[in-house]
């Protein structure tokens, strides 16, 4: 089956039924090639319907791994300790480290791994400002004008969060994750690419619920009165994850950093301070558009009110 943009979107029209048969075959195919696969769970909305998939509806009670990066929301750390069979694993470094030594996540994955290639004389980065590659074909990785000041900024921006928190903690696992095609172009991309499953010579990776969509999360959870982690209670919680993470805060109306700022003000506090050569997150985030909660323009969450602030 060859894979395309409208293979996906007909794959995505699916009834629900029919995309957890397409999951359960998919995991079951990974499992023949990857007997060791384990479950890389996030205690987010999605990794939680996969965790119930496999051990629920397959009935396997395949080990699951929790990768406690230091930069989770509490309630989610409590609620990854409710499921059995599940280790937790940490990364060698702290977000701290991380920002000090590689840069913030900023604008988006993509865009911020242009800017740190650049920034650092990486070979083939040049094609990111001259939309060239080296044979002079076209190059499809392009760094828009808007964010090229960055690559001059008295701060570096990086994707090396990602790297060291999630990729290399897991690297040597075969994991079967909850990511799907529609969270973003670098999911979509991969999916393209590589289908559902993927096999390395040493390790793969599984996708099984790469065609679903968010209201099939929330449509598998009304089906099987499924538990959530309580964060997702406070209506402004659409997604989980690191919790200071920058990429895609550029582009929202309301910043995603209301909720921690009026559920956790110590650790939002703290969190605005990391730096990356003198420069703070703050000053970081207000360079590349971002309008924090308190400052001038700011517009909050009609939402608020009914947020569940500790």
């Amino acid at each position: 089956m060859e894979r395309s943009i409208e293979l996906l979107k007909e794959m995505q029209s699916w009834k629900l039924e029919h995309k957890v048969a397409h999951t359960i075959d998919a995991v079951s195919s990974f499992l023949y090639e990857k007997p060791d696969a384990v479950i890389s769970f996030s205690g987010g909305k999605d990794s939680t319907v996969l965790m119930h998939i496999i051990r629920n509806v397959m009935k396997m009670n395949l080990p699951a791994i929790f990768c406690n990066t230091g930069n989770e929301f509490p309630e989610i750390v409590k609620f990854a300790k409710k499921f059995p069979n599940t280790r937790f694993i940490y990364p060698r470094m702290h977000l701290q480290q991380v920002i000090e030594k590689y840069g913030f996540p900023l604008i988006s994955k993509e865009y911020s791994k242009m800017i740190y290639e650049l920034r650092n004389g990486a070979p083939h980065s040049s094609r990111y400002l001259t939309g060239l590659q080296l044979d002079g074909k076209p190059s499809k990785y392009i760094l828009p004008h808007k964010w090229r000041f960055l690559v001059d900024a008295p701060f570096s921006c990086s994707d090396k969060c990602c790297e060291h928190f999630k990729k290399n903690p897991t690297k040597q696992l075969n994991c079967i994750t909850a990511e799907m095609a529609s969270e973003s172009t670098l999911r979509e991309k991969s999916w393209l690419r590589v289908g559902c499953n993927s096999y390395g010579q040493k390790t793969g990776k599984s996708k099984p619920m790469s065609i679903w969509t968010d209201a099939d999360v929330w449509e598998y959870k009304k089906h099987f009165n499924l538990e959530f982690c309580e964060i997702y209670d406070d209506p402004r919680v659409l997604r989980t994850g690191c919790m200071f993470c920058g990429f895609g805060a550029s582009f929202e109306k309301i910043s995603r950093f209301e909720l921690i700022s009026q559920r956790y003000p110590k650790i939002y506090q703290w969190g605005l301070k990391l730096q990356n050569s003198g420069v703070t997150y703050k000053e970081a985030l207000k360079s590349v558009g971002v309008v924090l909660p308190g400052e001038v323009g700011y517009q909050f969450n009609i939402f608020s009110q009914f947020s569940l602030v500790d």
